[in-house]
């Protein structure tokens, strides 16, 4: 297998003829010669993603130290271009950033975000916030879309990773018990009463 595969851009099919040798040799790099060093012809192949690129104005002893380089693992180009490829990535980081902005949460759906994260359920939220329900769901639903996660859970973890509230204390969560829970958690707090006054620990306890 070759580990360095050279194509002329001025060829009709370039294109094609780098998609075939990669096919063929997915681990091979792709050095392109250029009679024009034109910034979009550079750009293009750069998005299909080349090891190298020469202009017009390379000689052969350019060429075999490129083919050892971009063999060794390194990329190649003019600097000039090298600079333009590094402005676009910025630019590209800048545009992600201000999607990303756009796709912030707003207070409210911060706020339930946070409730998620404390483990409430839609409708101990909804009680918290004094809204309906369906109002719950929704921004539920915009917190997962926003966010891009799948789950309430993988909303709750993003929370705790990048909001600063998340860190605080916890000064207790809302739960739900059933009723059965309530008789039994009603026992329990009575007898942990008894002992904490000296009393017997079968104080609370229904007689036999």
């Amino acid at each position: 297998m070759p580990a360095v595969i050279i194509v002329d851009a001025s060829h009709p099919e370039a294109t094609a003829l780098v998609a075939v040798a990669r096919a063929h040799a997915p681990k091979a790099s792709v050095v392109i010669l250029s009679m024009h060093e034109l910034e979009e012809e550079f750009l293009a192949w750069a998005d299909i993603g080349i090891a190298g690129y020469l202009g017009p104005d390379i000689s052969a002893q350019d060429l075999l130290s490129t083919v050892r380089r971009v063999g060794a693992g390194e990329v190649i180009c003019p600097p000039r271009l090298t600079a333009l490829l590094l402005n676009r990535f910025a630019n590209r980081s800048t545009e992600r950033a201000a999607r990303a902005s756009v796709h912030a949460l707003t207070s409210r759906e911060h706020e339930i975000a946070g409730l998620l994260a404390d483990g409430m359920s839609n409708k101990l939220i909804a009680r918290r916030l004094q809204v309906a329900l369906p109002t719950v769901k929704n921004h539920v639903h915009s917190i997962l879309e926003k966010w891009d996660v799948r789950s309430r859970g993988e909303a709750a973890a993003r929370y705790r990773q990048t909001s600063p509230e998340a860190r605080k204390p916890s000064v207790g969560t809302l739960v739900e018990l059933r009723p059965a829970q309530v008789s039994q958690t009603g026992a329990a707090a009575a007898r942990s009463a008894a002992l904490w006054h000296g009393m017997p620990p079968h104080f609370g306890r229904r007689a036999a």
